[in-house]
């Protein structure tokens, strides 16, 4: 789940998400046009494609206007050259060695495998409780859906309860494949100790774990997400475009069904950020 949140945020799909057919998306009009920036639709799409190829550098760069980039990038310089004691020095070696030790999976296992048995025992009440969840929010009128969201969420219900019946999400076979996966990844970044890691400037601490991420996709794979396929789908419509605000729904496809959310963007430094950019340059100038 919070990798497919991170494919959702990569997206551009911050915040609440809902279900709509594709024909309200269709006949949303576009109210207010400039030229005087880019396209917002073309750079939300943008980061979309980057999650896509795996590149983290750039995506994060992409997400980030430049002088907050700068700033961060400047903080990490002087994170990095500071000395670093043993006792963080035998923290991070300790953490690194949970995580990339020949036998790093037979030890997670251990730990997890109790908790697999237990939650087999509740998984059918949850199954029906999310099902019957599900049916309430399409029949009752005491939710906050439109008749067109309604709608939309009955179509997508079958394919959702398809893929929650047919997957066995509690499979110690599954998790082991998905924790080597991952286990795997971290040694790919060829990092075990902190003087690597503070070896390297932002950008390239970014691109060694790119594995980690690809790693990640293939094990949420495993449990029927294909988040690539997801983040493929995205479309981009501009509802609202004004000087240097803009509105924007943007759409993926999850289990057959449209999820959409709508977006307030603003302008900075040239590029379209969401409206919680502005709000933190603005806390940092009361700061400052």
């Amino acid at each position: 789940m919070k990798l497919l949140s991170l494919t959702l945020l990569a997206a551009g799909i911050i915040g609440p998400v809902s279900v709509v057919s594709a024909q309200e998306i269709a006949a949303t009009p576009v109210r207010a046009a400039s030229v005087s920036a880019p396209d917002p639709a073309i750079e939300i799409k943008r980061l979309g494609n980057l999650f896509r190829a795996g590149d983290l550098a750039a995506l994060a760069q992409a997400m980030t206007p430049p002088s907050q980039w700068e700033a961060a990038r400047t903080a990490f310089e002087r994170k990095r050259n500071e000395p670093t004691s043993e006792h963080e020095r035998a923290r991070f070696a300790a953490k690194m060695q949970e995580l990339t030790a020949p036998d790093a999976v037979d030890r997670m296992m251990s730990k997890l495998e109790p908790e697999l048995v237990k939650a087999r025992q509740q998984m059918p009440a949850l199954l029906l409780m999310a099902f019957g969840a599900m049916q309430f929010a399409v029949n009752s009128t005491e939710t906050k859906l439109t008749d067109a969201q309604r709608d939309a969420l009955r179509q997508a219900i079958p394919g959702i309860q398809d893929w929650a019946t047919t997957t066995d999400f509690l499979s110690t076979d599954t998790l082991r494949r998905s924790l080597t996966l991952l286990t795997d990844a971290a040694r790919r970044t060829g990092i075990t100790d902190i003087d690597q890691l503070k070896a390297l400037p932002l950008e390239g601490v970014l691109e060694r774990v790119n594995p980690v991420l690809a790693a990640a996709k293939e094990a949420v794979r495993n449990y029927g997400i294909d988040l690539d396929a997801v983040a493929d789908s995205l479309k981009v419509d501009v509802i609202e475009r004004r000087q240097d605000t803009a509105r924007v729904r943007t759409t993926v496809t999850v289990f057959g069904a449209p999820v959409w959310a709508e977006h307030e963007l603003v302008l900075v430094e040239g590029h379209w950020y969401g409206k919680h950019v502005q709000m933190e340059l603005d806390d940092v100038e009361l700061e400052g």
